[in-house]
This record gives structure tokens, sequence and C-alpha cells, in this order.
């Protein structure tokens, strides 16, 4: 993902955003019906002017927006005798603090309310000559708004933590319209998709009335919260090569481009009465089409959530068995720190090691689901934040910012993944039974700054920052030779490691949960808009009212299919960041030309066929052997104690780092045709035994969560996990034989794996093995990798 783009912060920015092209191809984005006679009034808009909606004298003034901009710094709010004036806006922006000020006289006797969750400039209220007050509003507080009376001469503010239930058209409307700008900025500007989907999700939340518009709110939200929560270094990599997704996005182009020639001639004012109608026959028939692809990227997603809470629930039981091994080895190094006798100077450092402890236990609890752990991460965060104000010390490795990054995005998470199960449930049971109720949510990212602001989401670089501090704090405790370091180091080395990658495909199964709850309402609303639309068909003869409410929803039914064209395309750009280990240049956007996506489609396929051209030969073929005792650590003792367990799982995990690479350094663009191991020191059991052998079944998987290297920069990719079986003979002496299921061979149609992830060795037949001699695990692996000039000559070697 690229770099957060900020929100706008100015009237003129706002300005610019609501006039862009993008969102000025909305219909219906503007609605104002004004009675002077009976003095109500009602504006809708995405930008709007306060001084040109803030109409004087109403007994009813409503005001529905995106944005609401104060162009000057006073602004004079005059409702008639007893009038209401609410302000319903996302954003209130403004170059200067502003002040809102009700005059004397029949406006003394009124009340405001005012909803926003965007303060760009303070703003305060006040009444005649008086002293004005600010309101408590925006992204740090937790007041979605304030009503503020006047009676006789006096003013009372009361703040609100839940919008009312208003079922007003217009105001259905401008959320309406709100999400299909989310929809678009979800390509383009992901803090303003947020922040929308945040905006629209506390209005709906808990009102039946808006179930659908709130599932597609947090649906879109979501899937972006998990986005930049995972970092902008982590994407998708898609599992088929590359000619499959470039035939569905060319199926998906064409749907499309026969969509938009329609639309441009319904939407062209010279065509006849017949001519619309024609078109609109056309695109309703398009329509109709489409909920069958729409139905298979439904189907697509729900899979991709499955494999991902799959892989989730696997790295669960391996991070809960490092959750214990790190806090019996706290227990003994905790001993050793009461022990060290240090120098004043190394008083801080003591403090600060001790909360590492604290910290590695409170994370993992929160990790595994337990809310308890949030107490003793903060308390962690609290010591680290004392230790850093004793004077004269030696400066420690970890940091209390570090310590509150990671604990912000597990508690994020922590809020974000559990929901998702019961969403997709509820979605899943949706698709045969209408009537079922769909959960109510409010929260997009777990905190409601990220809600307001995604800038301020803590992201997965967090845990980076933790594994390379926490280890560099306790080199030093293991070289000031206190007692259980050594131990502890190893514990928390694997800890940290192996929570990231829990915490990693947690975050994807969000993104891919959501995926799926988004393109099964998708294809509600397609539904629901092609009945309307054959509905309104019947009756047209040319009236204004009729065309508007076609226009906008074919416009929906144009934005599904370039939409469709965008993911297909997406797919493109991440087989292309996994296969060249480089970022494609190619801009993702749901509003643009068709002409536009031709060339994008021409140019990611030119890319992929170029790719070769960076390099001076094909790729090298490698066949690596290593036993387990060699693995990174102490994994090949963690290995040989799960295969002999209970579960009959070891695993270990390789990383591209030296300390973690294993056998694999020195090169990149390492590709898998897959891993053979043999249980070393394993025996038939003699009443297993046919013909002098036992067969032994192995399954090998792996996380999910991949990683790659290039000239130094590390790649993160999320995919499905990979499962192979492996068989062979196990003659009486110990020795193998014939194999029978080969986990190694090359793939055609499915792109391989890197060898940097979390792998899994089961035992399928434990019934028919001895393991009781299981010394190790013998490691054969085979594939291909890249060496740049400088690493063919002894990369390896040197190292």
């Amino acid at each position: 993902m690229a770099n957060i783009r900020l929100q706008p912060n100015n009237p003129t920015d706002w300005q610019k955003y609501a006039s862009s092209e993008a969102v000025t191809a909305i219909p219906l984005r503007y609605g104002d019906n004004v009675n002077n006679r009976s003095k109500l009034a009602i504006h809708r808009g995405v930008f709007l002017d306060a001084s040109a909606v803030l109409d004087p004298e109403m007994h009813n003034l409503n005001v529905y927006t995106d944005v609401l901009a104060f162009m000057t710094e006073d602004i004079t709010l005059n409702p008639a005798k007893y009038g209401t004036v609410n302000i319903v806006a996302r954003v209130l922006t403004a170059a200067k603090p502003v002040t809102l000020c009700v005059p004397s006289g029949d406006a003394a006797t009124s009340a405001i309310s005012i909803y926003a969750r965007v303060l760009d400039q303070p703003i305060s209220v006040c009444m005649g000559d008086s002293k004005p007050v600010a309101l408590d509003l925006g992204a740090d507080t937790d007041n979605v708004g304030v009503a503020v009376a006047f009676d006789n001469g006096e003013m009372v503010v009361e703040y609100l933590k839940k919008y009312p239930y208003d079922s007003h058209p217009e105001l259905q409307a401008s959320l309406e319209t709100e999400l299909r700008i989310a929809l678009i900025q979800f390509w383009i500007n992901c803090s303003i998709a947020i922040s929308i989907c945040s905006y629209v999700a506390v209005i709906t939340a808990g009102q039946k009335s808006y179930t659908m518009l709130n599932t597609q709110a947090v649906a879109l939200g979501q899937q972006l919260a998990g986005r930049v929560m995972a970092g902008q270094n982590m994407t998708y990599a898609p599992v088929l090569v590359l000619d499959t997704y470039k035939d569905t996005m060319q199926l998906a182009l064409t749907a499309a481009s026969a969509f938009e020639t329609q639309y441009d001639r319904f939407q062209d004012k010279a065509t006849s009465l017949k001519g619309q109608i024609e078109a609109w026959k056309t695109m309703l028939a398009k329509a109709t089409e489409s909920q069958t692809m729409q139905s298979k990227l439904r189907d697509s997603a729900y899979q991709k959530y499955q494999d991902a809470a799959k892989a989730a629930d696997s790295c669960d039981q391996q991070f809960r068995f490092e959750n214990d091994a790190v806090q019996n080895a706290g227990v003994d190094f905790q001993n050793g720190i009461e022990k060290w006798k240090l120098e004043q100077k190394l008083k801080a450092i003591k403090e600060i090691i001790t909360a590492v402890i604290t910290f590695a236990v409170g994370i993992g609890e929160m990790c595994v689901g337990n809310p308890a752990g949030a107490s003793g991460a903060e308390k962690a965060v609290e010591a680290a934040v004392e230790a850093e104000k004793i004077a004269n010390q030696v400066a420690a490795k970890v940091t209390s910012g570090t310590f509150k990054k990671l604990k912000d995005v597990v508690k994020a998470l922590s809020k974000l993944y559990p929901s998702v199960s019961q969403m997709v449930k509820a979605i899943k049971a949706l698709e045969s039974n209408p009537s079922v109720d769909v959960p109510s949510i409010a929260e997009i990212s777990g905190t409601t700054k990220g809600d307001a602001d995604s800038s301020v989401i803590a992201t997965m670089a967090a845990w980076d920052m933790w594994i390379l501090e926490s280890d560099d704090q306790m080199a030093f405790a293991v070289t000031a030779g206190i007692e259980g370091a050594t131990t502890y180091q190893l514990a928390l080395r694997k800890h940290a490691i192996n929570g990231k990658q829990l915490v990693q495909i947690q975050a994807e199964a969000v993104k891919a949960g959501y995926e799926y709850v988004q393109a099964q309402m998708e294809l509600i609303r397609c539904t629901k808009q092609v009945k309307d639309l054959q509905s309104l068909i019947d009756s047209y003869t040319g009236q204004e009212d009729v065309y508007l409410k076609a226009e906008v929803q074919l416009y929906d039914r144009l934005l599904a299919l370039k939409t469709g064209v965008v993911i297909e395309l997406q797919n493109m750009v991440w087989a292309y960041r996994y296969w060249a280990l480089s970022e494609s240049k190619l801009v993702l956007d749901a509003t643009k030309s068709i002409e536009d996506y031709d060339s994008d489609l021409y140019q990611i396929a030119r890319d992929m066929e170029t790719i070769d051209e960076q390099y001076p030969s094909d790729f090298q073929g490698f066949t690596y052997y290593e036993e387990s005792d060699k693995l990174p650590f102490n994994f090949g003792e963690l290995l040989v104690k799960g295969l002999t367990g209970e579960t009959y799982t070891g695993s270990f995990t390789l990383a591209p780092n030296k300390s973690l690479a294993g056998v694999f350094f020195g090169g990149s663009h390492y590709r898998l045709s897959g891993l053979d191991p043999t249980l070393r020191g394993a025996l038939p059991k003699k009443k297993a035994v046919k013909d002098g052998v036992v067969i032994v079944h192995l399954q090998i998987t792996t996380s999910g969560i991949y990683e790659d290297i290039r000239d130094g920069q590390v790649f993160r990719f999320a995919s499905l996990p990979q499962s192979r079986q492996c068989s062979y003979e196990l003659n009486e002496n110990g020795e193998r034989g014939k194999t029978w299921d080969n986990p190694i061979f090359e793939t055609k149609y499915h792109a391989e794996p890197t060898p940097f992830t979390q792998w899994k060795i089961k035992l399928l037949n434990p019934e028919d093995v001895d393991l009781s001699g299981l010394v190790g695990v013998d490691l054969k692996w085979e594939g291909h990798v890249r060496f740049a000039p400088s690493q063919l000559l002894g990369g390896k070697l040197k190292e």
C-alpha cells in the first residue's frame, strides 16, 4: 500500500476535493428545499458554504453535508423564535478559529445542534456579546455532537455521545452519496475513505432502517483499516499465474465498456426519449448479467476469508505455545534480575528490562484474545515512561514509544478480529435468508482517533521495532551476565516473531472477511437496483424526477463494473510485485476511462514480460540439504519436541535476515518447488510393518504470510497457506526407502511460495511410527533463485 495521504485541512483543499472529476460525476449530490412561507429549509451537499446555507429566521433548518465550510471567522446564526438549527456534517472546516454567534432578540430563544467528527479549526459559540464557549468536538473526544439551547439570555451546552434517530430522506440521500464517495476514495485516498465510513457507521449503528448502509460502511472501512494496520509493505500475493487474472480482467473490461457507452448515451441531453429508453434497457440487461460476475467475486472473497481464518487459527495454536514458553522463561529471568548487582547508572536499564518481561506477557495475552493482557501491557508502558525520567542513566534500547505503538495496534486488532467472524457468519446466512439480523457496528479502525484520521492508526511496523529493540535490550542483559537472560532472549525472539505472524494473518482475515461482506452487500444492492430500474422504466415518459432516480442507480451499476475491473487489475499489480519484487507504477482508480484501463492492462502485461530483461540469466536452480539442528535459534529442538508431542506437529520460522534465513541467504527471488522432510531416528512400529516397511505420511503447511528480499529490501505478502503431502517408505533399520508422494514438484498454474514463512510438519499416522528415538529432521529444499553478479562469487561462502 502506498504512503497514507492525509485528508485536506482547509476550505480551499476541501473545495478542490468536492469539485474533482471523480466526485462531480456522482449524480444527486446536492439538494435544496427552502419554503420561506412555512420557514422550513433543508440543504444537502458535499461541500457547502455556511454563509449560503445557514438561512436566517427559519423555524426549522437542516443541513446535511460531507463538508461544511466557514469562510469567515464570525458566523451569525439567526433562527426564528423557538426555531431549531440542525447541522450534520463529517467535516467542519475553516482557515482560522470560528465563532458562531446567536444575536439577541427572537433568536435568543432557540436551539442549535451540531454533529461533526472532524474539525479543522476550533469552533466556539456565543450569544450576543457574551463570552464565547469553545466546543469540545472532534477526533480527540468521545462527543459526536453538541446541543446548544438559548433561553431568555441563557446558553446551555450539552454534549452528545451518539446520533439521534433521524429518518429524513435527505439524510439517507446524503449518507448514500457519502458511500459513493468512499467507494471512489477507497483507491485514491484511504484517509478520506476511512473517515467517511466511520461517519456513516456511527450515524447508522443500531438503527434498523439503516442496516444496509451500516454494513456497507463497516465492510469498506474495515478493509481499509486492516490494510493500514498491515502496513504499506504488505500486499496479497495472488496464487494463480498472471494470465488467469488477465483473462478475467478482459471480460470485466468488455462488460464495463459496453455499459459505459450506454450510460454516456443516457446522460447526453441531445439523446431523444426513445434513445434514452433504449440505452436504459441495454444497461438494465447488462446489470442483470453482471449479477453472475458479482456472485463469483463474492464466492472468491469468501474462500479467501476461509483460508485466512484457518491460517489464523493455526498461527494462534503455535503462538499459545510460544506464549507459555516466554512466560516460563520470564519467571527464571526475573529471579536473575533480582540477584543482579548493578551500578547506579544502570537503574533505568533494570526497570526497562523488567518492563519488557511484563509487556511480553501482556501483549501475548492480548494476541490470544485475553483482554486482561491490556492492563499488563499498559503498566509496562507506564514503567518504561518512568524509567526514562531517571537522570544520568545508560540509554535503554527499548523505548516507551515502541511499547505504546505495539500495544495500540494489538488492542485495535483485538477489537476488529473477533467481530469479523460474527459478521461473515451473519452475511453468509443472509445469502439464503433475507430476514437474518446483521450485527450493527459503529467502530471502523478500533480507535476513535483512527476513525477520524487514518494517519494515527498504529501499524505492524511496531512489531518490527519491538523485535529489534527487545532483542538489543536482551543482548545487553546476556552480556551483563544476568541469570536466565540467554534462555529468555531466545524465548522472546520466537515469541515476537510468531506473534507478528499471528497478528499479520489476523489483519489479513479482517480484510478478507469484509471484502466478502462488501461483495455480498453489493450483490444484494445490485439485485434491488435491477428491480427498481425495471419498475421505473415501465412508467418513464421523460419525467425529470424519474430520470434522476434512474441516473444515480445506473451510476452505481457502472461504478460496480469498474470496481470489478480495478479488482482484477489489482490482482495483476500484486502478481507483478510478487514476481518482480518491485512496485508497479500503475495507479488504481475506479473512475478511470475504459481507454485508461486498456492502457493499464497493456502496461502491466508488458511489465511482466520484460521483468527478465533486468537480469543477465534465468533463475538458477538449487537443492539445499539442511539438518534441523542447524535451523535458526533452537527451532530444531522445538521441531522435534512438537513432532513427538500430543499433536505430532512441529514448526519453525524463516525470515530474510541473517539470523533467521537458515540456508537461504546471498540471493533474492527465492521460490520453492517444495520441501521434503525425513524423520531421523524414527522407526516403524512392529505391528504396522508390511513387507519390511511402513509408510510415513507427513503433511507440510505454511502460515500464509510470506517474505522475500531484493537488494536489501524486504517484501511482505499474504496468500493462501500451502499444504502438501509427503509419504515415503521407512524400513526396520530406520532408513528411508522409496518416495510415494513427492512434495517437490514444479507448478504450472500456481505461483510458487517463498521459504520465508512459518513451516509446520505433521505426522499423520503416528500409530504406525515410533518417534521415541527421533533426534532430528533432515530437510531437503528445491527451487530456484536469482543471484546478483556480486553475489555469485561467494555471497553464500562469506556468510
